[in-house]
């Protein structure tokens, strides 16, 4: 226990070049919005709407639906922190570092139970943190949601083998609980990661006894899951008809346009802080690291040898699983992704270098245990190779001397206010909004507006008011305390009727049937989640 504290503690410190340039006052530039999301996640939370799903400035202040349908689990670890005492800028930079410090960590832990060794341990863990494409996620692009979820993929394959080592259910748990949060995290990444939990699953039972209970078994596990992340999954179900979702698969974010060339891939050394363009000249890298690829072909020649064999079993599933993710980013899988329709909405097929990556980094610590005479100098020389070859590409394009108030005011506030406008817009009227930010209702005045609640003093002749708020399921009208109904009209903003005087109407955001559903199948699962855990613990 102490080596491996000792391990630990390396790692730790191994790590800090990756992010020690965040630690000061300000933020760097990076192509998405995730200060405004979170943002918009502390208002839910400061006005009670839990789960959150309204995000009210969001589609030039109109409202959209955003946690209805993003994943929120990194934003609301991002609230502790605000809450403990952090700004939200700083809130969002820990969590930046996190995702690189808590990858580190886990790919440690996860590659020790694969590899049964501290020192090829070390190796993963430091391979996996130094891959080209996790400084382009938290470096260039700053998509917070991908960035944490390398933390968690270590952790479901680590409790996935703990249970086929030891049968015991509280590993199950935890192996639900991990893919639950995976889901709630970025389901992007669920999607990307079952060829590799699959692949892995279906490998480790083809070589177990009881099969049949193995995989009952592994089945409640992911339905488990499901049950946790209801709250989140059903509406995303049943309710994304409500919203443009093609958008999202159309013009520049079509796939076709955004495969990597072989020497994108595999051999350049290009770095940049531009976007994914149609054709080869990427303005930003899409390497999965010339180290992280190498060492486990070097390592597969190898384990034919020395014979041995588990090694040996162990590199083919991982380099078939990463290879193949990689074919996934070239334009020669362009039919799989034809038949295959719903992986449209992946976007960019370099977004499987995430799993190549893993695969890839997990792999490589295999080197050390068939390395076994200068094992220390072995080690030494990868890790420091690792480290100096890429340890560049961690830092910042542009840094910025602001702080939150900077960030939600004037044109930086209106520019994220914009940002992403088509993802989650309703589809009760105009595709896209084609007026300015919203301004009073005729007749009226904004008296106050939380997250999920307006008040309006309205004066009008006419019978039917319109609120500069977009209408989605869940909105209801209050007026001079009678409940109205509301509806969209032409432009896709809420409307309610009124008669011609004074009114004070209140607009509340409410959970639909659906949500509520989703909701409570959620709190029962974590209870019972709660109660097995103390049992199987207590056994």
């Amino acid at each position: 226990m102490k080596k491996t504290n000792i391990f630990l503690f390396l790692i730790i410190l191994l790590s800090i070049p990756t992010f020690f340039r965040m630690l000061r006052p300000g933020i760097y530039s990076m192509q998405d919005f995730h200060f405004f999301r979170l943002v918009e996640f502390d208002k839910c939370v400061r006005d009670f709407q839990i789960p959150c799903r309204w995000a009210p400035d969001a589609g030039l202040g109109y409202g959209e639906p955003l946690f209805n349908f993003y994943g929120q689990a990194s934003y609301a670890v991002g609230e502790f922190f605000h809450k403990i005492g952090f700004s939200k800028i700083d809130s969002l930079k820990i969590l930046f570092a996190l995702s690189l410090l808590g990858s580190a960590l886990t790919m440690f832990l996860l590659a020790k139970k694969i590899w049964n060794n501290n020192l090829s341990a070390m190796v993963s863990s430091m391979v996996y943190l130094y891959a080209p494409y996790r400084a382009v996620d938290v470096w260039v692009r700053g998509v917070l949601p991908e960035a944490t979820s390398f933390i968690l993929f270590p952790l479901l394959i680590l409790k996935l083998e703990e249970f086929f080592e030891n049968k015991k259910i509280k590993n199950l748990l935890w192996l639900s609980l991990f893919l639950a949060l995976l889901i709630l995290n970025h389901n992007l990444s669920v999607f990307l990661f079952v060829p590799f939990l699959v692949g892995w699953g279906a490998y480790r039972i083809y070589y177990s006894k009881d099969r049949t209970d193995l995989i009952l078994k592994l089945f409640g596990a992911v339905l488990f899951a499901l049950l946790i992340s209801s709250f989140y999954l059903l509406p995303v179900i049943f309710e994304s008809k409500f919203i443009d979702l093609a958008s999202t698969t159309r013009g520049y974010f079509d796939y076709r346009g955004h495969f990597a060339s072989l020497n994108q891939l595999l051999l350049s050394r290009f770095w940049g802080y531009g976007a994914s363009v149609f054709g080869p000249d990427d303005g930003l890298s899409l390497s999965v690291g010339q180290i992280q690829w190498i060492l486990p072909v070097v390592a597969l020649i190898l384990s034919f040898y020395k014979g041995d064999r588990k090694v040996r079993k162990n590199l083919l599933i991982l380099l078939g699983i990463g290879w193949l993710s990689l074919f996934l980013t070239h334009n020669r899988s362009t039919f799989l992704w034809g038949y295959l329709k719903q992986m449209a909405f992946i976007q960019f097929p370099w977004r499987f270098l995430s799993i190549a990556v893993f695969s890839f980094s997990l792999a490589s610590g295999a080197i050390v245990t068939l390395l076994r005479a200068k094992i220390i100098l072995v080690v030494s020389f990868l890790i420091i190779i690792t480290v100096i070859t890429n340890m560049s590409f961690f830092k910042e394009d542009i840094w910025y001397l602001v702080d939150d108030k900077d960030m939600t005011s004037g044109l930086r506030w209106e520019e994220q206010t914009r940002a992403s406008i088509g993802d989650y817009w309703p589809k009760f009227g105009a595709s896209l909004p084609s007026f300015t930010a919203p301004s009073n209702p005729e007749g009226g005045e904004l008296v106050s507006k939380l997250s999920d609640k307006a008040v309006y003093k309205i004066d009008t002749e006419k019978e039917e008011v319109e609120i500069p708020i977009n209408y989605f399921p869940g909105w209801i009208a209050s007026v001079d305390g009678k409940v109205q109904e509301t509806y969209p009209n032409a432009k896709g903003l809420i409307a309610t009727t009124v008669s011609k005087s004074e009114h004070q109407v209140i607009l509340k955001f409410r959970d639909t049937t659906i949500r509520v559903i989703g909701n409570f199948l959620t709190l029962i699962s974590l209870l019972t989640f709660g109660c097995y855990l103390y049992y199987a613990y207590k056994k």
